[in-house]
This record gives structure tokens, sequence and C-alpha cells, in this order.
């Protein structure tokens, strides 16, 4: 079944799974600045593969216990009047990178997760003193035969958005007043932009403006399907010709040209999904579809913090480019607003980072 997908769809077979990477395609697709670290294997046997132009370096780590502690430390990051994240932080730093920083000798690092380490904040990883936001500029990748994958868009015109903020669901429960704060600040940051919020939030505006538009913004609700992963899905307004779940299924059959998407309310939950690789979430369909940047956060953020770091992200894309804008974001919420990670680190960029 995996060999049938791959020779008829390779683009949604890196998506979906480990694939058998080219290594000196996928060296010469890295940056000199940058590094590639690939996780594989489970709780007895975990790897650490550093990719870069040069070399590639196999660590051995010591995973045991590993899903329980990066579940102890998203449990903990969620505590914003305790400190307690920080030796739950460190434990997770210990594992992982403390290992493998003999060979990280690089600015910028690429993460390719395995299992439950697709739900780990690796900015906030902490090694006592310093933050790895502070210490790298991270970008994510769903597997790392992606990279050949991953699109260039083509600028049109002047940068513009769609913006699309708490969607009327019909339900008090689901509504969301600080997304609609957020993207009409964010109209006001971004020239030429169309900001739709209530009853204009409609899967049907998102799937006109969708192939033209070189951001795409959505602050909704997200549902993730473990069991049925194409039918994972973000909540918009459904009318006559769609009916408001926009799905995984549906996402692969658009054809985007999006620098970047961000899905600002959306989260992951760890929940029960301990494999991660077998979840094609919601930013996979958006890679497939054509999207070269996505920035998604891994749980739901303070209305204030998620919106100070969406005004600043959108200012530092004036000048910077995808990776470092956010990074910088995240730099200004943890320096200027709140230094607790909650506040910070849930946001991750999946992409090319340019």
């Amino acid at each position: 079944q995996r060999e049938a997908l791959e020779a008829q769809a390779p683009e949604v077979a890196s998506l979906v799974s480990v694939g058998n990477v080219d290594t000196l395609a996928l060296q010469q697709q890295l940056n000199d600045d940058e590094q590639l670290i690939e996780f594989f294997g489970n709780s007895e046997t975990l790897y650490a593969f550093i990719v870069d132009r040069e070399q590639i370096t196999v660590k051995h780590l010591n995973g045991r216990g590993l899903a329980d502690k990066i579940s102890r430390f998203r449990q903990d990051i969620m505590q914003t009047n305790s400190n307690a994240w920080q030796q739950s932080s460190k434990a997770v730093h210990e594992t992982l990178i403390e290992p493998l920083q003999s060979s990280l000798t690089a600015d910028k690092l690429v993460i390719v997760p395995h299992g439950p380490l697709h739900y780990l904040p690796f900015a906030a990883l902490f090694d006592g003193a310093d933050f790895m936001l502070e210490q790298y500029s991270l970008r994510v990748l769903p597997s790392a035969s992606v990279m050949a994958y991953l699109k260039t868009p083509q600028r049109s015109g002047q940068t513009t958005m769609l913006a699309l903020g708490n969607p009327a669901l019909g339900d008090p429960a689901l509504d969301l007043p600080g997304a609609q704060n957020e993207v009409r600040a964010l109209g006001d940051v971004v020239p030429e932009s169309v900001v739709a919020v209530r009853e204009q939030a409609t899967e049907s505006l998102f799937k006109r403006y969708a192939a033209r538009v070189p951001v795409l913004h959505i602050a909704s609700h997200g549902e993730f399907n473990p069991e049925e992963p194409l039918s994972s899905r973000l909540l918009l307004v459904g009318d006559e010709s769609n009916d408001g779940s926009l799905t995984v299924g549906e996402l692969y059959d658009l054809e985007l040209n999006s620098e970047l998407v961000t899905l600002s309310a959306c989260q992951t939950g760890l929940g029960d999904v301990q494999s991660g690789d077998d979840v094609i979430g919601l930013t996979r369909g958006f890679l497939f579809a054509g999207a070269a940047n996505i920035v998604a956060s891994l749980w739901m953020v303070d209305d204030e913090a998620t919106a100070r770091l969406m005004v600043n992200l959108y200012h530092n894309l004036q000048s910077q480019d995808k990776q470092q804008s956010l990074r910088n974001a995240q730099l200004s919420v943890k320096n200027n607003y709140q230094a607790h990670p909650y506040y910070w680190a849930a946001f991750q960029l999946t992409g090319s980072g340019r």
C-alpha cells in the first residue's frame, strides 16, 4: 500500500510517514547555516540523525519514559502561576538535546519530530539557563522527505491577506471574541487585506480566495481526528455551497499559492495520540495544498499574548523571513509581556522558513 502511494503521489507519501530519504539530495537542500535533526524510533530505541551539508551524524538516545516526560511538560506549561515547567522542560532537554549539543554547530535547526515529539514545543526546551528559542532559530517538518516538495509561491501583485476570525458557529461556547479582535488588528497591519468575522467568515469565502492570496490567517476552532485523519477540520461558517467544515481531505484538492498560512486558535492536544506520525494534521494538508509555511499552535493561548505575537509577526514579515519573524515575535512576547513559556511557546513554524 505504501509503495503504491509513493508511486502515485510521492508528495502525499512524504507527508504521511517517514520515507527513505535521498540523503545527498537532502543535504543539498539545506543552507550552510542550518542543520536538520530527525528523531526516529521508540521508547526503547530512539535515534537522532543530525544532517548538514557536509556530514550525517547518528546519536543513540535513551527514550525510556519520554512520552510521559513530554506529557508532564505539556501539563506543567499550562500552569501559568507556577515554575514547575522548568524541571519538566529540563528533563526533556536532557533526553533529546543535551546528547546532541557537541554536534550542533548551526544557528538554524530544522526539526523532524517522531511520535509524541510532534506535540513538543521545542522552542521552550530549557537547559537550566536558556530556552532553545534564545539559542536557535527553529522550524519543523513532518518528515525529512517533505523538503523536496516544499513549494516556493509565485508572488503576484501586492502582498495581501485573507483573515478569518471568530466564525458564527451557532454555539456561544465556541465564540472567540479575542480572535475577532486579533484579525481586525492584523487588517490594520497588512495592506490590501480582506478581513471577515462572524457570519462572513465562511468556508466559501476561504475557497474563493485561497488560491490567490499569499497569506491566509484563520482564527477558528480546529478538530483533530486521529482515527480518520482526512476528516480533521477547521470550523468555519456554512452556506448553500459549503458546509463550514474545511477538512484535510478538502485541502488536498485545493491549489494554494500561499507564502504563509497561520492557524492561530487551533490546538493539537497530546491526548491519546502517541504515534503522531500517523496523524495527517491540518498543517500537512496545507503543505500538500501548496502552502510554503504554516504557523500553528500546540495549545490555546491567552488572547492578549496571541494578539501581541501575531501583530509582531506580521510587522516582522515586512522585513524578515517567516522563520526569523516568528522567532522575534516570540522573543518580543517573552521579553516584553510574559516570560512564562505558556504565553509564547505554543506557536511553531512548519515549512520552508522563507
